[in-house]
């Protein structure tokens, strides 16, 4: 039998692994703007090209998202701390306030993020308490210029401040890194 762990422990664990920001977006079916805030995000494969975020079987819009055929992941930049805070409310409708167009797949970019991934539905899974979605990425918009990123990290946002320590190998995956030290 699996020892029962306190739920704030595991979260405040978890908090200890500083994530980036992202809010994903789609359009329903019915044609309203959907987003969601979610630090779980990650890529997953090159070949093909796929992300993937998790949503609470709770969340006020699961069936929306359930259904989504497509979705955009707007990975947010610095000082994007109210885009954030306006798709973590789950009644809040800031489609008003915040900057956006339409990407290709329909779904909505945020004005300034670094980077925006539009997906298309690839698979689904569950989670525990909560739905892993697989998408695939079919197109990339990249911001131009030097932009520090959104982090958070124990409850708290910050942005990442890059000390250089030397260069990691050429061509090397992440375990390539780890296991030459750089990691």
């Amino acid at each position: 039998m699996l020892p029962t762990l306190d739920p704030r422990t595991l979260r405040n664990a978890f908090g200890c692994y500083t994530t980036g920001v992202v809010v994903v977006t789609t359009t329903g079916a019915d044609g309203q703007k959907t987003g969601v805030t979610v630090n779980s995000f990650t890529s997953v494969s090159l070949d093909p090209p796929l992300v993937l975020f998790c949503l609470l079987n709770s969340a006020n819009a699961y069936r929306t998202w359930e259904q989504a055929t497509h979705f955009t992941m707007n990975i947010l930049a610095s000082g994007q701390q109210q885009v954030s805070n306006a798709f973590a409310r789950p009644s809040s409708n800031p489609w008003e306030a915040i900057g956006h167009t339409t990407g290709d797949n329909g779904c909505p970019l945020i004005d300034g993020a670094a980077a925006s991934l539009e997906c298309e539905r690839f698979q689904h899974f569950p989670g525990g308490d909560h739905l892993i979605l697989v998408g695939r990425v079919t197109a990339v918009r990249i911001a131009t210029g030097p932009m520090e990123p959104l982090a958070f990290h124990r409850g708290k946002y910050g942005t990442y401040w890059g000390v250089d320590f030397g260069a990691p190998p050429p061509d090397s995956s992440l375990s390539d890194m780890v296991m030459a030290g750089f990691g």
